[in-house]
C-alpha cells in the first residue's frame, strides 16, 4: 500500500516537473520576453530622440539670438550708443560661445540618436530571427511530445508489468467473480441435495416397480386370484 502511494505521489510530482520544464511553456516564456524588451528599447531611443530635438532648438534659439545681437551692436553704433554696443558685443561673445559648446553637444546627441535607432533595429531583427527559431522548436518539442506519448501507450501494450492498471483490475475481477460464484455454490447447495434426494428415491421406487415384476413373470408371487382367495 505505500509503494503505491508512493508511487502516486512520485508521478504527481513528475507530472509538475515535466509541466516546468516543459520547453515549449519555457519557448513562449523566452518569446514573450524579448518581445517586452522592445517598448523598453523604443522608449530609451526616443529619450536620446528628445535630448537631440532639444539640442537643435537650442542651436536655432542661439542663433537666432546671435543674429539679433548683431542687428542691436549695428544699431547702437549707428546711433552713437558706443557703451551698449559693446555690452551687446560680449553678450553676442558668450552666445556664441554657447552656441560652439551646443553644437558639440548635439553632433554627440545626433551620434547617440543614430546609435540607438540602429540598436533598436539590430535588436527587432535578431528578435525575429530568434522567434522564427523558437516557434520551429516549439513545434519539434510538440511533435516529439506526440511521439513519445505514442511510444509509451505502445510499450505499455506490448511490456506491461504486474503493478499495471490493467492486470490490477483484472486481479480484482477474477477476485469478485470467484467470490459470487462461491456464494451462488454455497445459496444452491441446499437445493441441490434435496433434488439429488428425489432423484435417489424416484430411482429406488423403479428398481422395486421392476423387482416385482420379474417376481411375478417367474411366478415367484401369487397371482391376483390367489391373492382374492385368500382375502375371501
Amino acid at each position: 500500500m505505500l509503494q503505491r502511494l508512493w508511487a502516486v505521489l512520485r508521478s504527481i510530482f513528475g507530472f509538475f516537473l515535466r509541466k516546468a520544464e516543459d520547453p515549449e511553456l519555457l519557448l513562449r516564456q523566452y518569446i514573450d520576453d524579448m518581445r517586452a524588451k522592445v517598448p523598453k528599447l523604443r522608449a530609451a531611443v526616443a529619450e536620446v530622440l528628445a535630448t537631440e530635438i532639444q539640442l537643435q532648438q537650442q542651436v536655432d534659439h542661439l542663433r537666432k539670438q546671435i543674429s539679433d545681437f548683431d542687428q542691436q551692436i549695428v544699431a547702437a553704433l549707428k546711433l552713437g550708443y558706443e557703451e551698449e554696443a559693446k555690452t551687446l558685443i560680449a553678450a553676442k561673445a558668450m552666445a556664441e560661445e554657447s552656441l560652439a559648446d551646443t553644437l558639440e553637444q548635439l553632433e554627440t546627441a545626433k551620434k547617440a540618436s543614430h546609435q540607438a535607432k540602429e540598436a533598436l533595429v539590430e535588436y527587432q531583427h535578431e528578435m525575429e530571427r530568434k522567434i522564427s527559431e523558437a516557434k520551429r522548436l516549439i513545434g519539434q518539442a510538440r511533435l516529439a511530445q506526440m511521439q513519445q506519448e505514442l511510444a509509451e501507450v505502445m510499450t505499455a501494450f506490448e511490456v506491461g508489468t504486474p503493478s499495471d492498471v490493467l492486470e490490477r483490475m483484472r486481479e480484482k475481477v477474477a477476485e469478485r467473480t470467484a467470490r459470487a460464484q462461491a456464494r451462488v455454490l454455497v445459496a444452491t447447495s441446499d437445493v441441490d441435495a434435496r433434488l439429488r434426494e428425489i432423484r435417489r428415491a424416484s430411482a429406488q421406487i423403479g428398481v422395486d416397480e421392476q423387482l416385482l415384476e420379474y417376481k411375478r413373470r417367474l411366478g415367484m408371487l401369487p397371482s391376483p386370484q390367489q391373492v382374492e382367495g385368500k382375502g375371501s
